[in-house]
């Protein structure tokens, strides 16, 4: 077994990584695709936050409307990867959703205004295994000032014991001299949602409303991601023309975390997707690559390339550059399987082939393996050394993958060793893909060997891998190192999720192993009070 080490993030690129000389390339990739998008026309923006006339299923319509106007500011200067850099000059009247004001977490744009001290203090309190009505009397004991942004920050922190937080979010706004802000608020929605209590966030909503407090697009946002993040992507479209009816305008963020939920594997809704982007586009908001990269990858695999054509071309109306646009698209294309679209893209390329080509192939690479081609996918990575460029982390951990699928494992440690004398670290993604390698082929104790040494060494295991390591122990009937794996997430500060719960429980109970089938029953019943639970 081969031994790993820690992780150099800087030694880990991306094949899209586009430097600026490719910012150049043009001409004869734009032919390729035809400018037949709606015409955007610049103008102001406002926003109206005060809910005159729209609700949430059903709240009452308030009887004072709250005004506010989204700040606008001007882009000056998008950059789209770490090493590139755009020329926005023109684009005065073209905004970014991380620009406008009240988008960004309240936490990260200002400074600490509170004791850390304090907040230490106050977060011991509330992570400890004690009932509410002793943590409640030792919280009147202490000798601390309350201000909203403590507030935010203690939620914030002890949001993985979501109803100890609303349980403080709930007493500290009855104590005298104190009122919750904007801020806390919605912090404390963001942590009802992510526990999934929505009729708790919209309680919390309609809790702002009545005492006056200023409905901010934020807040909108929130409700609208959290929904969508779980795939209940109907009611999130529901909340943003809720938003849209209460004359409060969509951000920037809004319709990223909107067009992001739609093109998500539950509840997608691609056309809805595309209806919103467009709208986007008109509002002159400029996508982020992180957006872009899931966009066009739903539009890909759901094979509206008409759609994602039109994407890139905005793209490059908004300052990406040619080369960046494409090699989005390209890779979404190889991801979606669709090697035939994308090599048509690259040769009609022209002249500007052999450059493009030098950052789509990791791609490529593994869109070919994916297909099973490996004599294809081994003769692209010869041709790229030829060239003068290494293969990047992504291309070694495609045919890492693809032989220890075919269980050849030692072809899969060669790669491996190639990889780190390169000085191209493994990534948690490559090491997660060994682990499962190992346990295929019925070799757990180099996948524990594995495993172990990612603790200690790096990158830590997440939440993907402990679950693809669960998964893989209980369907070879190893539940019981399973359930081990359970406690370490905990003890890693790793919430396991129902679905790890449920995957070792039943793998217990096909061993035969029913007294610890019911003992993890019980944890998850346990987790799901501490996480849940209400005054």
């Amino acid at each position: 077994m081969i031994a790993v080490r820690r992780q150099c993030s800087r030694c880990v690129s991306s094949d899209l990584g586009v430097p600026t000389c490719l910012a150049r390339v043009g001409g004869s990739l734009g032919c390729s695709l035809s400018s037949d998008h709606d015409n955007v026309s610049p103008g102001r923006r406002c926003c109206s936050n005060g809910l005159c006339g729209g609700s949430i299923r059903g709240a009452r319509t308030p009887t004072t409307s709250l005004g506010c106007r989204a700040s606008l500011m001007k882009t000056r200067g998008f950059a789209t990867s770490d090493r590139e850099g755009l020329d926005l000059a023109s684009m005065s009247n073209v905004r970014r959703p991380d620009q406008e004001v009240g988008i960004a977490d309240p936490l990260e744009s200002t400074s600490p205004v509170y004791s850390e001290a304090d907040v230490e203090e106050v977060c011991v309190l509330l992570l400890r295994p004690e009932d509410w009505d002793s943590t409640r009397e030792a919280l009147e004991k202490c000798n601390v000032s309350f201000t909203s942004e403590l507030v935010v920050e203690v939620i914030r922190r002890c949001k993985c014991r979501s109803g100890a937080a609303l349980r403080f979010f709930d007493w500290v706004g009855k104590r005298d001299g104190y009122g919750h802000s904007l801020e806390t608020y919605n912090m404390a929605m963001k942590i009802a949602g992510g526990a999934k209590d929505f009729e708790r966030m919209r309680s919390l909503f309609y809790e702002m409303r009545r005492k006056g407090c200023s409905i901010t697009p934020h807040t909108w946002t929130i409700m609208i991601m959290q929904y969508g993040r779980t795939g209940l992507t109907d009611i999130a479209l529901g909340i943003f023309e809720e938003m849209k009816a209460s004359g409060c305008e969509p951000s920037g963020s809004t319709y990223k975390y909107l067009i992001i939920s739609l093109c998500g594997r539950k509840g997608r809704k691609v056309d809805e997707a595309v209806k919103l982007f467009r709208q986007m586009m008109k509002s002159k908001y400029v996508p982020d690559k992180e957006f872009v990269e899931i966009y066009l990858g739903c539009l890909c695999e759901s094979d509206k390339l008409s759609d994602a054509r039109k994407c890139v071309n905005f793209l490059r109306e908004v300052g990406f550059s040619t080369a960046l646009s494409y090699s989005l698209y390209i890779r979404a294309l190889c991801r979606a399987g669709n090697l035939e679209e994308a090599q048509k893209l690259l040769n009609n390329a022209g002249a500007e082939r052999e450059m493009l080509n030098k950052y789509v192939y990791g791609s490529i690479v593994h869109g070919l393996l994916r297909k099973g081609n490996l004599e294809a996918a081994l003769s692209k990575v010869d041709e790229m050394k030829q060239a003068g460029v290494s293969p990047s982390v992504h291309v070694y951990t495609s045919l890492a993958v693809h032989y220890l699928k075919e269980k050849e494992i030692e072809k899969a440690e060669e790669v491996l060793e190639t990889m780190k004398r390169e000085g191209c670290e493994p990534t948690i993604v490559t090491y997660s893909a060994l682990i499962r390698g190992y346990v295929g082929a019925g070799k757990v104790g180099d996948a524990w060997s594995v495993f172990n040494q990612m603790k200690s060494e790096g990158p830590s295991p997440d939440f993907r891998t402990y679950s693809m390591f669960m998964n893989c122990l209980c369907r070879i009937g190893r539940s019981e190192e399973a359930l081990g794996l359970i406690s370490e997430m905990l003890g890693d500060k790793i919430v396991p999720s129902s679905v790890n719960f449920r995957t070792v429980f039943y793998g217990l109970n096909r061993e035969g192993k029913h007294d610890l089938a019911r003992l993890v029953w019980q944890q998850k019943l346990d987790l799901a009070k501490q996480r849940k639970s209400m005054t």
